[in-house]
């Protein structure tokens, strides 16, 4: 048995690993971890047909080492594939890739045509949202937890498509509130992602050109999980309160427009007049008809996501 996981899904990726290696503390496990800093064809052959000492069978977990070899640019693993086929089929080998790998790529392509394969990516794109929710609303029986749609929509606003945060954090919840339904207002109390203040400070910094500030503020965003759809969302959502805001200025008063544009936080809201009075209209209306150009240059095709995100601040 030839086994491939690969995918930036880290989480869902080392459980599924979990479910095919067991426990590695069972008597007759025989489950062994290869990293391939100084592997070598004839080393890994030597490991793929040895065998088990303790068991009927062996469980080989190689690390991101189809990636070492698709990427070598001599003959050193040249036999890779045959041994692979011919190994005994009592030892099952597993390769496990923290990134997406060419299947195509002639040097692996053999064997995998006999491998079972399992491609786990974090949810990206068109649809994203939905399939985060999907996992979120599935993964709370794990937690014994019961979010409503507004809740759930919340964590996804906070934390993003990153699996392993959102998994924390429904933990913490299940510890927070157990048996009880989590509404929104416990989301916002509970969870440590990103805040609305690090939405303001992003568009203060755009607004007023402070570029080192900006791509600070995006790189945060993107290590807590966050991809630019949902910087996207954030930002437009801000951006519309911000015009909305502006557009009641003179004939409303400030609680009147508060309950118009339907923010309850009194401290979001101050932030979003002070924002509407210090910048233009005409600015504000700009930054998020760029924000749909971004936003439809990536689903037709005509720019990546990773191209955007590193000039998101200097293409607004």
């Amino acid at each position: 048995m030839i086994k491939l996981i690969h995918g930036d899904d880290e989480f869902s990726s080392k459980e599924l690993l979990n479910e095919f290696t067991g426990k590695a503390t069972d008597v007759e496990s025989d489950v062994n971890f290869i990293y391939p800093n100084k592997l070598t064809e004839s080393t890994f052959s030597e490991l793929v047909n040895t065998m088990s000492l303790f068991g009927d069978s062996r469980k080989l977990v190689f690390f991101d080492l189809i990636s070492k070899i698709t990427s070598s640019k001599n003959e050193q693993w040249k036999d890779f594939n045959e041994i692979c086929i011919n190994k005994p089929t009592m030892n099952e080998v597993i390769f496990f890739e923290s990134k997406e790998i060419n299947i195509k790529s002639t040097k692996i392509k053999k064997f995998l045509d006999v491998a079972e394969i399992y491609l786990l990516n974090l949810p990206s794109g068109r649809g994203s949202w939905d399939k985060i929710r999907k996992w979120i609303v599935s993964r709370q029986a794990n937690h014994q937890l019961d979010l409503s749609s507004d809740a759930v929509n919340k964590l996804i606003e906070l934390i993003g498509n990153n699996f392993r945060y959102l998994d924390n954090e429904l933990f913490k919840l299940s510890n927070y509130k157990p048996n009880a339904k989590i509404e929104e207002s416990d989301i916002e109390l509970m969870v440590s992602g990103i805040k609305e203040t690090s939405i303001f400070e992003l568009i203060d910094s755009i607004l007023e050109k402070n570029l080192f500030k900006s791509d600070q503020l995006i790189n945060e965003f993107i290590n807590k999980g966050q991809n630019f759809f949902s910087i996207e969302q954030m930002l437009a959502r801000q951006l519309r309160l911000i015009i909305m805001t502006q557009d009641l200025l003179g004939e409303n008063n400030n609680q009147s427009i508060q309950n118009k544009i339907q923010v309850k936080s009194n401290f979001a809201f101050n932030k979003i007049l002070n924002q509407a009075q210090n910048f233009s209209h005409e600015r504000m209306k700009i930054m998020l008809q760029n924000l749909l150009i971004l936003d439809l240059g990536i689903k037709n095709g005509t720019k990546t996501e990773k191209e955007v995100m590193g000039q998101l601040v200097h293409l607004l």
